[in-house]
């Protein structure tokens, strides 16, 4: 049996739009101070500001990433990197920009390194409008001095969750990680994502002692997700913890919103199967296509 998610408790607000398939993806940066060596970030993409959204190259800010949310008919959106908080003015004046437009009921989430916030970027965080902050921290030393300054997001009304890869043999640290943000009263859920192998970590996943597995993901890193959840949901009932496999987000979050956007785009002799894929038929056959980041790729052909 393939598990696709395991949900203890309830999903985030941001994680049950991702799972409809209404929520569009924003790369808002490359830069990142840090070099994590989990990092599944492209080297044509880390350490440059650079900009795509739902993988389509943005050029034109922010004119490409309002046509792109009104393709995709989207409801939110996710700010990932990199590092957003590396070009906070950037996003503060995009979420502001997308309330006017989409209304309060946007929701909107972004990503951010413990041991890259500051001050000054938090205060502007405070202000900007934004539902939903997402900490990545896997040892509690990387959030000394910083609790304070989640804590001026917290009453602010924005909310805050911890979320991190899982990572073999740093079980025990996340979970200290964890009770810091719980016992202080920061955050409301954890999200713990398998372990994506990419060309950017695999050297490094390698000579830490890890193992590539079969489907694309680090051998073990499911069960040290399942492992640290259920310690948290132990100690804490009330926090909401996900872990989210690979598959799962490949199958129910990609293809969730491929499948929205090429309902929402595909012409008369085109239907769209249930992976988000496009079955076009014309007088040479049958061609199974894939639509990622405005460009078409052949599956297969009949």
């Amino acid at each position: 049996m393939i598990r696709l998610n395991i949900v203890f408790g309830e999903f985030a607000r941001g994680c049950r739009q991702c799972q409809l398939g209404i929520k569009s993806v924003l790369f808002i940066t490359g830069v990142c101070p840090l070099n994590c060596f989990y990092c599944p970030v492209s080297r044509d993409r880390f350490g440059r500001d650079v900009m795509f959204i739902n993988d389509r190259p943005i050029n034109k800010f922010p004119g490409d990433i309002i046509d792109e949310l009104d393709r995709a008919g989207s409801n939110g959106l996710a700010i990932t990197g990199g590092d957003p908080i590396m070009v906070v003015d950037r996003v503060v004046e995009l979420v502001r920009l997308l309330k006017d437009i989409y209304g309060q009921g946007f929701h909107i989430h972004m990503y951010t390194h413990a041991l890259n916030i500051n001050e000054e970027a938090i205060k502007k965080m405070a202000g900007s409008g934004i539902d939903e902050v997402r900490i990545h921290a896997i040892n509690p030393a990387q959030l000394n001095g910083k609790l304070s300054l989640l804590r001026v997001l917290k009453d602010a009304g924005i909310e805050l969750g911890l979320e991190v890869p899982a990572l073999p043999r740093f079980e025990g640290e996340i979970i200290k990680v964890a009770e810091v943000l719980i016992t202080n009263g920061l955050i409301s859920f954890v999200n713990l994502d398998e372990l994506d192998v990419s060309p950017a970590n695999i050297n490094n996943l390698i000579s830490m002692g890890y193992r590539p597995g079969p489907d694309g993901s680090v051998i073990g890193s499911l069960d040290a997700g399942i492992k640290i959840a259920s310690e948290i949901r132990r100690r804490w009932s009330w926090i909401n913890v996900n872990v989210c496999t690979s598959r799962y987000k490949d199958l129910a979050q990609i293809g969730a919103r491929l499948f929205r956007i090429n309902m929402r785009i595909g012409g008369g002799n085109e239907v769209v199967l249930d992976d988000g894929t496009v079955e076009s038929k014309s007088e040479g056959g049958v061609v199974i296509k894939l639509r990622i980041g405005g460009k078409e790729y052949d599956v297969e052909s009949g």
